[in-house]
């Protein structure tokens, strides 16, 4: 199949006419890929009948099949009632967004790629720009990274969590992550820990990492966590 202009052969043909059946059969909605994405690499968009899927234009041809794959698992994952994190109406802090997201993507995405592992599809592009990206942010922190309980040191937390779980260069970059932001470090090992004790392969398993994560660094006052299957807010 062709997705923003380039063939990223068959192997998510399957997965594709799964995921757009059955938005269209339970949901009522289209499923639609664009280019467009520009801080990530990709991003779900939900929109009156349309789920649009947006790709960064600059992925290569042979690593936007996995980076379609996960975007297309992310919208799977909504279908399945998998739970997901939310602003909270009475509290909020300009850093709250892109914590909620470092939440999310440290649950849902190793759930995302455990998914799509039968597949084999190509990750390595991908990894190291991941890799690049972290040790950019090692190279000169600024000092709120280092102070206790800062939105810059949480979401360094939630990184590092993310990373030591499904980063395939972890163990070259832990070093230098423990010795420059060593409160991270420490926060980001507990949840870590939590959330591999919890584990993110069913909707009910999701939920509690996802809880865990949130009290663990202390996220209550910005996050609720919605439970899909039963429509609680926790």
């Amino acid at each position: 199949m062709k997705v923003i202009g380039k063939d990223i052969g068959e192997q998510l043909d399957g997965l594709y006419e799964t995921v757009s059946n059955r938005l269209e059969i339970e949901l009522e909605k289209n499923l639609d890929i664009i280019s467009g994405a520009q801080e990530t690499f990709s991003n779900v968009l939900w929109q009156g009948e349309t789920v649009i899927i947006q790709l960064h234009n600059g992925v290569p041809t042979h690593a936007l099949p996995h980076i379609f794959g996960v975007a297309l698992i992310h919208v799977q994952q909504r279908l399945d009632l998998y739970p997901v994190p939310q602003k909270n109406d009475e509290a909020d802090i300009p850093e709250g967004p892109l914590l909620r997201s470092a939440l999310r993507e440290l649950v849902l995405s190793p759930a995302a790629n455990d998914r799509l592992e039968s597949l084999k599809l190509d990750t390595k592009w991908e990894s190291e720009q991941r890799h690049q990206a972290l040790k950019d942010l090692l190279r000169d922190p600024e000092p709120e990274w280092l102070e206790e309980d800062s939105p810059a040191l949480l979401f360094a937390a939630l990184l590092y969590a993310r990373a030591a779980i499904e980063h395939p260069l972890w163990e070259k970059l832990k070093p230098t992550f423990d010795s420059t932001l060593p409160l991270a470090s420490e926060l980001g090992t507990q949840i870590e820990e939590g959330v591999r004790s919890n584990g993110w392969n069913s909707p009910g398993s999701c939920l509690q990492s996802l809880l865990i994560a949130r009290d663990l660094a202390n996220l209550e006052q910005i996050t609720q966590i919605l439970d899909r299957r039963t429509g609680t807010i926790l």
